[in-house]
């Protein structure tokens, strides 16, 4: 029975390898041609994963950059990608994936063995957000061949066909890097490679004329024949919520991912004729809110004075005012729909009262103009809601004697002040749990996550050894039963010390002009490659 449960969580069934995911099963276009306009809250602030994970980037560059699989349905059952074939060792530790002879890059050159070793080994492991979460357990890889990559891991990891997506693991090509310090994060982030970027993706990357659009057109040498159908993608920068649900409605734009307009607008336009609106295809990221605290402030080092910031705040109020109803209030560092979510977690309370009298045991009294300390608060700038949210908390802390300062940014400026500077006291965010724990979470919490400079990671300084200890004890543990016991604990200490302020689990949804076929494809269908993606 352990053998099986590894065998089919872990590896994935045999009958895999031969099937495609359900949009490549789909022989020919039904119909050529056309470009794919979209518009998201923010512009991208960078054109791959590796600069940072945040959602428009992730949208943009899963079109270009590919990894060793795809993925079929809301549990990211793996398929083939630039890897044909895998084969698993008896004991579990040995992968080895077999590649597709007939892929190039977007410049011509041939994709290898070569170029996975690097990729992971030099770009992914070292400087992606997820990177260590995901490769850590990585002992060796192995070339033997131009087309074979052999991974030797130093235990049994359970999620480890998972982190094969092209958001999650890019494919880079090694040629693109020459001359390059690749142990400079700063060299390696602001090289022409990363600027101009060569993948071997559906799209290739045609001109970025900032605070206008993005643009992407099709690659005629792409490894599937026949595809993508679409000629191009066009990324437009709206900035305003109510123009781009103009746009959309008016047929000016012909999708909005991921929630990327006002709730108010999605309600309005989600029974349009010419309109479809769907929560389905994010099954597998599980998008999680909450304020982060910069642990290093004295105020906010005392529990008690977290504990008061999370009485001052009304989740449901949030969730029913702000975003329309569109998410449940948190208690975790995982979302309910999570399969290792800790049902007995209680709810944060709402009780200012009791907020006021914590903050005095912790003393911090009323002071001169009935203020106890004052706070900075720096917002996402993913739009209109996530400025509302600020200034909700500014004035629920208010209530309660704390004076929060409201500091706005463009997105580079937020990620730089947030995850290179520490330079806040508050910070509204939110993250994807990702399809586990494991991959999602760790980066974090993890004292190994305090990294300046890697975006959506542990910009709080939080540093609990047991909190370590259980994600590592969970990274390798195969038996789900005893690992669950081990995210209870953890979820039930973070809980309880509130190293972030939790808000709400977020829903997204997707609203697009029913001209455009075929993106919901699995559990991450905005971040897939939309190569079998079609327009009437």
């Amino acid at each position: 029975m352990r053998a099986t449960t590894i065998k089919s969580v872990l590896l994935a069934a045999p009958v895999a390898l031969v099937i495609g995911t359900a949009a490549q099963a789909q022989e020919s276009c039904p119909k050529s041609g056309g470009t794919l306009t979209y518009a998201y809250s923010q512009e991208p602030s960078a054109l791959t994963t590796i600069v940072t994970s945040a959602v428009p980037v992730s949208i943009i560059s899963t079109k270009m950059f590919e990894s060793l699989l795809n993925y079929e349905g809301g549990a990211l059952e793996p398929k083939p990608g630039l890897a044909e074939t895998w084969s698993v060792s008896p004991d579990y530790k040995t992968v080895t994936f077999k590649l597709r002879p007939d892929v190039k890059w977007h410049d011509g050159k041939p994709f290898t063995s070569a170029d996975v070793k690097f990729s992971i080994e030099k770009i992914v492991r070292p400087y992606h957000s997820r990177g260590t979460a995901n490769f850590g357990k990585v002992s060796d890889i192995a070339t033997p061949d131009p087309l074979t990559v052999v991974f030797t891991l130093e235990e049994p990891v359970p999620y480890f066909m998972k982190v094969f997506q092209p958001g999650e693991a890019p494919m880079f090509a090694e040629h693109s890097f020459e001359g390059v310090d690749m142990s400079d994060i700063a060299a390696v982030r602001g090289t022409s490679a990363m600027q101009n970027p060569v993948g071997t993706g559906p799209f290739k990357f045609k001109e970025w004329q900032k605070g206008s659009h993005i643009a992407l057109e099709r690659n005629p040498d792409y490894w599937r024949k026949g595809f993508p159908c679409l000629d191009g993608i066009v990324a437009r920068v709206i900035p305003d919520g109510a123009a781009r649900a103009i746009a959309l409605e008016t047929g000016e734009l012909d999708l909005i991912p991921m929630s990327g307009m006002p709730e108010a607008e999605i309600e309005r336009l989600s029974s349009a004729p010419e309109l479809e609106a769907s929560r389905e295809g994010s099954e597998a990221l599980g998008p999680n809110m909450w304020l982060e605290i910069n642990l290093r402030e004295k105020p906010l080092q005392d529990l008690k004075v977290r504990q008061a910031i999370s009485l001052g705040l009304n989740r449901q109020r949030i969730v029913d005012v702000i975003w329309y109803g569109q998410g449940t209030p948190a208690r975790s560092l995982l979302v309910s729909a999570n399969p290792y979510f800790n049902k007995s977690l209680p709810e944060y309370e709402y009780d200012p009262a009791k907020a006021e009298a914590l903050l005095d045991e912790a003393g911090y009294p009323r002071g001169a103009g009935d203020v106890r300390f004052k706070l900075r608060q720096n917002f996402l700038p993913y739009g209109e809601n996530w400025v509302r949210l600020g200034e909700y908390i500014r004035q629920e802390l208010s209530k309660i004697g704390i004076e929060v300062e409201t500091r706005s940014a463009d997105l580079g400026g937020w990620l730089r002040t947030i995850y290179t500077d520490w330079d806040f006291d508050l910070t509204s965010s939110f993250v994807h749990n990702y399809s586990d724990p494991s991959i999602g979470s760790e980066r974090n919490f993890g004292t190994a996550s305090i990294r300046k400079g890697a975006t959506f990671t542990n910009s709080m300084g939080y540093s609990n050894p047991r909190v370590d200890e259980l994600f590592a004890k969970a990274a390798v543990e195969v038996d789900p039963a005893e690992r669950r016991k081990q995210f209870d604990e953890l979820q039930q200490i973070v809980h309880d010390e509130l190293p972030v302020i939790f808000l709400m689990e977020m829903s997204y949804t997707h609203v697009w002009n029913r001209r455009v076929k075929g993106f919901i494809t699995n559990g991450i269908s905005m971040y897939s490659p939309w190569d079998a993606v079609w327009k009437e």
